[in-house]
């Protein structure tokens, strides 16, 4: 009898060991945040999202958690953190993708550019007879990126914002300042590309109409070289917000 009681306790141990609400040194390394303070730790998290149902958290294939219930989140993508959508829909899940005294993250939204005669969802509310999305108008995912010092509220990641947040940081400030200086090279650089894309078009269509064929103008080359500076040089270099952030949270170890 004894021995049947300890294979029996034996076999439960592995029941007894998911999704347990852990400390922070727990050695697990997923793991939800309640509304309600606590931390439940479990070897795999999932968000699921069922069709026409309600989502949901899935902790070891085993607990259940409403999504109203969780306040963030960690699980083999990263850490997520829940924030109000800004744009009055519901409330998401953040992705971090910097982490320190200054962290940065990010959510997806779809924004939809309508066409529609019926008004911005189109015929039916959403699209005609209920299909084809908002109208007809074409759709375009953005990314709107946030941030927060020291674990306090969340914040829009701009300008203005960082530079109160980092403005106890010499060598932020200054690559802050660099940053705002480019932006207004680009913006000239840009509006000069435009002038003389105005303008070698408007050359272009005048010579035309006295010759037989188009002919380009060559200051619309020029144009377009120019107006494409800043879109190459912002793919091949990493930009001086995230610089400025990078060493404050380096500085601040």
């Amino acid at each position: 009898m004894k021995k049947l009681i300890f294979l029996l306790c034996l076999f439960s141990l592995p029941l007894f060991s998911f999704s347990q609400v852990g400390s922070d040194d727990d050695p697990r390394t997923h793991f939800v945040g309640l509304a309600n303070g606590q931390k439940v730790y479990a070897r795999r998290v999932q968000l699921k999202s069922p069709f026409l149902k309600s989502n949901y958290f899935l902790l070891d294939d085993s607990i259940r958690y409403e999504v109203g219930a969780v306040r963030y989140y960690q699980n083999e993508n990263g850490f997520f953190l829940k924030i109000s959508d800004p744009y009055g829909g519901t409330d998401d899940f953040a992705q971090r993708v910097l982490s320190g005294r200054i962290s940065k993250y990010y959510v997806s939204k779809t924004f939809y550019n309508n066409y529609s005669p019926y008004g911005p969802y189109g015929y039916g509310r959403y699209g005609y007879g209920g299909f084809g999305g908002y109208g007809w108008g074409n759709s375009s995912r953005r990314n709107i990126y946030f941030f927060s010092k020291d674990n306090g509220e969340l914040q829009s990641y701009n300008y203005n914002n960082l530079r109160e947040a980092l403005r106890d940081n010499p060598g932020s400030l200054e690559l802050m300042d660099q940053y705002r200086k480019s932006k207004y090279l680009e913006t000239g650089v840009s509006l000069a590309g435009a002038g003389l894309l105005i303008y070698g078009f408007t050359q272009s269509f005048r010579n035309s109409a006295n010759t037989t064929g188009f002919q380009v103008n060559p200051t619309v080359y020029a144009g377009a070289a120019l107006i494409s500076i800043p879109w190459f040089t912002g793919i091949f270099k990493k930009d001086k917000l995230t610089q400025a952030v990078e060493l404050y949270n380096y500085n601040q170890k």
